[in-house]
């Protein structure tokens, strides 16, 4: 992460497009905003634009704005997203949702450096800083003819990667640390060791915007300042019928591994649980004590796993 802090701050004051790479909740558009605060041109707009969420028949309006009268409902003149972010950065978020017919007119808005608004007679001049984020691989949609080679290479000309959470675990307690603090506002919380070690053995499939579900969550579950382990709810995986017991027989480990590790501890842990709760005749407090947790976290471990003592 201080790599790509200071290769942002090598390109910032560049007008070369950006494409940032990255999965879902990894954090590509506070490293846009992070490039357009320390670039020449951070005084001016940050127009963010999520091109996936445009109905297709508003786009060239809303990307370039309409003249009165340009439609039925156009009552009065406006102005479109490259109008709007004049001397700025626009930000295009999952570019890769553009369809072609867009792609057509982002590309000539690019090459001319200016727009026209529907409806209008001129091209009026726009002078922005294009960084476009995806977490789609661009070059296979242009393979597979998904996406304009040549505005690919209008907009790939520099390009970040940001790194998913689960290649940088030593950034969690930190990062949770942070969160919470932001989440808590009167409270002062704290995570438990176990709690901490919890989070930083999970993959994150969702990365940061992730944690930050799991976190206020947890804060809302939490009974006191504290969030301990068993306050940490983590979603559910996808696996097959009764894969979530194998590859542990009479206590040994059989030569495969597990398909998905943060299901087949799910499945360990259920069973753990469930033999506890038999073994104590279903007494919670013994059952607990068997298992060397308190009663508390039985109880959340149980709800967390959707275990009913009578199942």
């Amino acid at each position: 992460m201080r790599a790509l802090r200071e290769q942002i701050m090598r390109i910032a004051d560049s007008d070369a497009a950006v494409a940032i790479v990255g999965e879902s909740g990894s954090g590509k558009e506070l490293a846009a905003r992070d490039l357009h605060a320390h670039s020449r041109r951070g005084a001016h707009p940050f127009i963010a634009v999520n091109c996936g969420a445009i109905p297709e028949a508003l786009m060239e309006s809303e990307f370039f704005g309409h003249r009165r009268g340009a439609f039925t409902g156009a009552h009065e003149e406006r102005s479109g997203f490259f109008q709007a972010a004049h001397n700025g950065t626009l930000f295009l978020d999952e570019v890769a949702e553009l369809p072609p017919s867009m792609q057509v007119k982002l590309l000539r808005a690019l090459q001319e450096r200016s727009v026209r608004k529907l409806g209008g007679q001129r091209e009026e001049p726009v002078d922005v800083r294009i960084v476009s984020a995806t977490n789609r691989d661009l070059s296979d949609a242009v393979r597979r003819g998904e996406f304009r080679q040549d505005l690919y290479y209008r907009l790939q000309v520099i390009e970040l990667r940001m790194p998913p959470l689960r290649d940088r675990r030593e950034d969690i307690p930190l990062l949770s640390e942070t969160i919470l603090h932001r989440l808590a506002r009167s409270r002062q919380p704290e995570l438990s060791a176990d709690a901490t070690a919890q989070l930083c053995a999970y993959d994150f499939p969702g990365n940061v915007r992730e944690l930050e579900n799991i976190l206020e969550r947890a804060l809302a579950m939490a009974p006191d300042q504290t969030i301990e382990a068993a306050d940490l709810q983590f979603e559910p995986a996808l696996q097959r019928p009764a894969s979530a017991g194998a590859g542990v027989r009479d206590g040994h480990a059989s030569d495969a591994l597990p398909l998905h590790l943060p299901a087949y501890l799910r499945g360990v842990e259920q069973a753990l649980l469930r033999r506890a709760l038999r073994q104590a005749r279903f007494q919670r407090t013994q059952a607990a004590q068997l298992l060397g947790i308190s009663l508390r976290q039985l109880r959340y471990r149980m709800q967390r796993l959707s275990i009913d003592e009578y199942d």
